[in-house]
């Protein structure tokens, strides 16, 4: 080889050093920013495409240690101590464009069932597409939880603690349900109204025994200033600025009076809730007030509410502690059918989360202690909730169970590891 070839073979090999060199840091810089930003809207395509499509992936595995009474009887025996690993969510969810102004989403669960049906196998959640009109409505149509209160809105990928409140689960979620949401939005505020099947009837065929005759929804959000989207968890990192979110929200629904009227009881259901928010720098409290009157065409009219109050601090760019304490009020009018004993029920949660990766809830583990005050056996019946008992599983598990009739205190430990891609 003459030293003109050697010399143009030596700069091509340094040139293609130096291209390998500059795409793997790019490349490192790449993975370095897919790790610290939301695995949850995260595509795990290597390339994109025409309609733009992403999956994305979220995971809670974990292992609960739950302690219960027995020195009233010997009901439980041996059992008063439950223990063990499971999944809590386990869902696989695919995005993408329909048209310019067109988006759809639809998920799986793969997890312990969130809805009505009880089952245990692969279970549809969203299955939606959102239409943007113009800059300041939207509208969605299909299967989606609808807009009623904040944390029914937030995913459970984004809450602070290992489980949701009884309080939550047994008045504030609608579960998923099947009609039409129009959203309109401004710069500090957003309001949503919808037409649906009423709360907790996914995947079901229009003449199920399980749907509403018809039901409506609203809610009304109104912020301190244009960063809305900080509250789309309810975390607060280090150095945000503060802000506060207020919000109202109602849903009805009358049942009974359309086939398959035969298989349901006639009645009018109100639920409604106030709730809000405040974030500060590396800090953020919430509350929301629940309630639902539950007028049957025989039976007794009544009225549960609930309370619900909660906080975070981090206390190093990784670690976040909380706390949360929750009261549901069942009405003594409403009679054996609902509560056989007690009408206060009252539940406290304290732990931590650690955060693998500062400002980025794709890998998280929490550790939470919760503790019933009262007897959960005399939660005995969920007439008017939104969806199923809370206690001893089903929609929502609160991760607590059912008490021997008589005792009191349960205790509970939790530990779940979080993982998104």
């Amino acid at each position: 080889m003459n030293n003109s070839a050697q010399i143009t073979a030596a700069a091509l090999i340094a040139a293609a050093t130096t291209v390998a060199s500059a795409g793997s840091l790019e490349l490192d810089r790449s993975y370095a920013s897919e790790l610290k930003a939301d695995a949850g809207a995260r595509s795990v395509l290597n390339q994109g495409n025409l309609g733009n499509v992403e999956v994305s992936v979220g995971v809670q595995f974990g292992y609960s240690y739950n302690s219960r009474n027995d020195d009233a009887s010997s009901t439980l025996g041996d059992s008063d101590t439950t223990l063990g690993f499971q999944f809590q969510e386990v869902e696989v969810a695919v995005e993408g464009d329909i048209t310019d102004n067109m988006r759809g989403r639809i998920s799986f669960d793969f997890g312990p069932d969130d809805g009505v049906s009880g089952a245990t196998n692969v279970n549809l959640e969203d299955a939606y597409a959102d239409w943007n009109v113009n800059d300041s409505f939207d509208l969605r149509i299909g299967q989606f939880i609808p807009a009623f209160s904040s944390e029914a809105s937030t995913s459970t990928f984004h809450t602070v603690n290992a489980y949701r409140s009884v309080t939550h689960e047994f008045l504030g979620t609608p579960s998923w349900t099947q009609g039409i949401q129009a959203t309109w939005g401004g710069d500090t505020w957003d309001f949503s109204a919808g037409f649906n099947d009423g709360p907790g009837t996914w995947n079901t065929a229009f003449n199920s025994s399980a749907e509403a005759d018809y039901a409506f929804n609203a809610r009304f959000d109104f912020y301190s200033d244009s960063n809305k989207d900080r509250f789309a968890d309810q975390s607060s990192w280090r150095g945000s600025d503060a802000g506060w979110r207020l919000g109202a929200g109602l849903l009805y629904a009358t049942y009974g009076d359309t086939n398959p009227a035969t298989t349901t009881a006639e009645a009018d259901v109100l639920w409604y809730t106030l709730d809000g928010a405040y974030e500060g720098d590396g800090w953020s409290v919430w509350a929301a007030f629940y309630g639902t009157d539950f007028d049957p065409d025989t039976g007794t009219d009544h009225t549960n509410y609930g309370f619900e109050l909660g906080g975070s601090m981090f206390f190093s760019d990784q670690w976040e502690g909380f706390a949360r304490w929750d009261t549901l009020l069942l009405d003594d009018d409403a009679g054996a059918g609902q509560t056989s004993g007690e009408d206060s029920f009252n539940f406290i949660a304290l732990g931590a989360n650690y955060y693998f990766v500062p400002e980025s809830h794709a890998a998280k583990l929490t550790f939470e202690v919760g503790v019933s005050l009262d007897e959960t056996a005399d939660i005995t019946n969920t007439a008017g909730d939104t969806g199923v008992n809370p206690i001893g599983g089903g929609n929502g598990s609160s991760g607590f169970l059912t008490d021997v009739s008589g005792e009191d205190g349960q205790f509970m430990v939790s530990a779940v590891m979080q993982f998104l891609f």
